[in-house]
């Protein structure tokens, strides 16, 4: 677009001139008309100047610009001829949608420039069985301040600065700001660094400050708020009707309270860290998932071949901790690797079982808080820890071909042994491939 001649703009400012002095004819509507229509900055120059003589004119009754240009321009259709009149008319809508369209213009360069609320987290993790009510939630899609995370069942991890949140539904939560978020129903779960002290909870009962902790708070209208501290120290407020706070609670470890202000009633109960089961069974110590990776929230029967089918993405499932006794020696990636007496070890079996439908295989990686010590990915280093490391009750494949095949699926440990990624290929008839890692705790 070429640039606008100064006198285009100067026409149209004596153009309105003549409207509001209501000295304007036909043709000078029209010519104002054609301005608008063919050039941007002269629809500019319209609704300034046009507010200029609103601001002259100080309307008692503050009416708006569009009501002052309307009031006018019909004043004007009265006095003339009928087909004249109807000119105006229309004059008059096609120059009040002007101001609407460069209005809603103008309000969304606004919006998309300044008002758009600052990223607060990403989503790190999702389960296999999550259901948003609101917009999908997608790995590595970006949280925003005021956003609001609606869950009919699943869980979704937000991964914050120096904070990790997992929101167990059906839930409620909404980002008040980047330290603090208020829970309408449901259950979150936060596991905050010694940077994030100060991450706050608000519920209608309470108001739930970390001091440097893990704690998990739940409400629900029936039973109110129950807050449980796992590591470290929290404090909880606690409001009476008009919002006020009344009370203060110093739970320290392996403490819980629970406040309802139906009953107005605030007092320490029984800890129980089962609550915690659900996000330990789908997360545990995982960091950050991308691609196709996803958790489960339930622990499955069966791993065998066909059982736990994933036709478009690959599992990560948490399985057992263990402290180990002795030495141990297992079947690795690339030999056997020595795990040393008393290191404590988490479990993680990748599991992929697509149909025969699926032409394409997933890619994916995970990310761990500890440093990834070994991978067993054949089939006889597979069967020899799964009584050890593997879930409780749950089946596993006997066959071989449960193993990974190293001529066409790819696995790579990233080189501070914290992420770890795959692409499994598909070989027919059988498509299971499985993974164990082990992960070193203590060792970030």
């Amino acid at each position: 677009m070429t640039a606008t001649k100064p006198s285009h703009i100067d026409e149209m400012r004596q153009l309105v001139d003549l409207m509001f002095d209501q000295q304007i004819d036909a043709r000078g509507m029209e010519r104002m008309q054609t301005l608008m229509s063919q050039n941007q900055e002269c629809l500019q120059a319209y609704v300034q100047w046009l507010d200029f003589h609103c601001e002259l004119l100080d309307q008692s009754d503050q009416k708006s610009a569009e009501a002052v240009t309307f009031d006018m321009l019909q004043q004007l259709s009265v006095s003339r001829p009928p087909e004249e009149a109807r000119y105006y008319w229309k004059a008059i809508l096609w120059l009040v949608a002007c101001q609407i369209l460069l209005a809603a213009g103008l309000g969304w360069a606004y919006y998309s420039t300044i008002l758009v609320p600052p990223a607060v987290g990403t989503i790190a993790s999702l389960s296999t069985d999550l259901q948003s009510s609101s917009k999908p939630l997608e790995l590595g899609q970006i949280i925003r301040l005021r956003q609001t995370i609606l869950l009919s069942r699943g869980i979704a991890t937000i991964q914050l600065p120096h904070l990790m949140l997992d929101i167990v539904g059906p839930a409620s939560m909404r980002f008040e700001r980047g330290n603090r978020v208020s829970l309408s129903y449901g259950t979150i779960v936060a596991k905050v660094q010694p940077e994030g002290i100060g991450f706050t909870v608000k519920t209608p009962e309470t108001e739930v400050v970390d001091l440097g902790t893990e704690f998990l708070v739940e409400h629900t209208s029936e039973h109110g708020t129950h807050v449980s501290v796992r590591r470290g120290t929290a404090q909880a407020k606690v409001f009476d009707w008009h919002g006020t706070p009344t009370r203060v609670l110093d739970l320290t470890a392996s403490r819980a309270a629970q406040i309802q202000q139906s009953s107005r009633t605030a007092k320490e109960v029984g800890y129980s860290a089962e609550r915690y089961r659900p996000v330990d069974q789908s997360r545990a110590g995982i960091h950050r998932l991308t691609g196709a990776l996803r958790t489960i929230s339930e622990t499955p029967a069966s791993l065998a071949s066909e059982q736990l089918t994933t036709p478009n993405h690959m599992l990560v499932i948490p399985e057992r901790q263990v402290v180990l006794p002795s030495e141990l020696i297992v079947d690795g990636f690339s030999g056997p690797v020595t795990l040393p007496a008393g290191a404590t070890v988490s479990s993680y079996l990748i599991h992929y079982d697509p149909t025969a439908l699926i032409y394409f295989a997933p890619r994916g990686a995970v990310t761990f808080g500890g440093n990834i010590s070994a991978l067993i990915v054949g089939s006889a280093g597979l069967s020899a820890t799964d009584d050890l490391f593997g879930l409780p009750g749950v089946a596993f494949e006997s066959r071989e071909f449960r193993q990974l095949e190293l001529d066409e699926d790819e696995i790579q440990v990233s080189d501070d042994r914290k992420t770890i990624s795959f692409f499994f290929g598909m070989s027919p008839p059988e498509f299971l491939d499985q993974v164990r890692i082990l992960v070193i705790e203590g060792s970030e």
